[in-house]
């Protein structure tokens, strides 16, 4: 049999959500950061006061208390899930604590346990990204929605981005108030958008009249009742919003690119 190599091997392997959760709980609940055989939760604790996630309580013991975390070493029903909920959980504790230590050879256990971190989002597909209100969330990587969250303003870049997240899966209300922002932010380019590429802008805005977005397509009586949208189950329907979104961003990209197409027109004139 031909020898792999650790290139084709880690290439191959299958990630194992489990062990990294692990990882990632030792490093925060149990390996000792200084002589007084602290934990980084201990340190987090230490810093909990000054960090934006507190809310009104008045620790982490407390945070955790009234918010129900508790994570366990060797959970039960474990899932990709878990491990997200920890990953945001850590993260947003561990950003804001500072340290006067050292472990892990030159890094402070926080750059330690904050580069292992990111390590596991880009494994499994994630990335960290701010939300509008400062908490730090895992996003799956979708370099589309990345590229138009770049050219909108902050707060609907935020909302772009955010759509990707768990917390958004199965909530039909929260996505369709953001693909309702997403189309009056293009209806001002709409005409343009036609120009550029006819077959998307139709395409595009008779997914946003007809599947119950900007009309009421499942009331019986309204002018633009469609029997099919109403008796469609929500799962469908939530495809369809995702298909609507990923329309939404091609269509901001098009806008984007049509001052790139003209500069490179002009190039072409003035080459000839």
């Amino acid at each position: 049999m031909e020898r792999k190599t650790l290139a084709q091997v880690l290439k191959d392997a299958k990630i194992d959500y489990k062990r990294e959760y692990k990882r990632l709980y030792e490093m925060f609940y149990e390996s000792e950061i200084n002589q007084e055989k602290n934990v980084l939760r201990d340190a987090c604790a230490a810093n909990f006061w000054n960090m934006p996630i507190r809310g009104t309580c008045l620790s982490l013991d407390d945070f955790d208390d009234y918010y129900e975390i508790k994570f366990e070493k060797e959970p039960e029903g474990f899932d990709l899930n878990y491990l997200l909920n920890f990953c945001e959980y850590t993260y947003n504790l561990v950003i804001y604590t500072t340290f006067s230590t050292w472990g892990y050879g030159f890094q402070t256990p926080r750059d330690a346990f904050m580069i292992q971190l990111n390590r596991v989002a880009d494994l499994i597909g994630y990335m960290f990204s701010a939300s509008e209100n400062g908490v730090f969330i895992l996003v799956p990587k979708d370099q589309t929605a990345i590229a138009v969250a770049e050219t909108l303003d902050r707060n609907l870049s935020y909302r772009v981005i955010e759509y990707n997240h768990n917390s958004m899966r199965g909530n039909l209300d929260k996505k369709r108030n953001l693909l309702i922002v997403l189309a009056d932010k293009l209806e001002a380019n709409r005409k343009i958008l036609k120009q550029i590429n006819s077959k998307m802008e139709d395409h595009l805005y008779f997914l946003l009249n007809n599947l119950n977005i900007r009309h009421n397509n499942t009331e019986q009586g309204s002018k633009e009742y469609r029997k099919y949208v109403a008796d469609m189950d929500k799962e469908t329907l939530e495809k369809w919003y995702d298909e609507t979104y990923q329309m939404c961003l091609l269509a901001f990209l098009e806008l984007d690119n049509l001052e790139r197409k003209e500069k490179v027109e002009q190039l072409k004139q003035a080459l000839n």
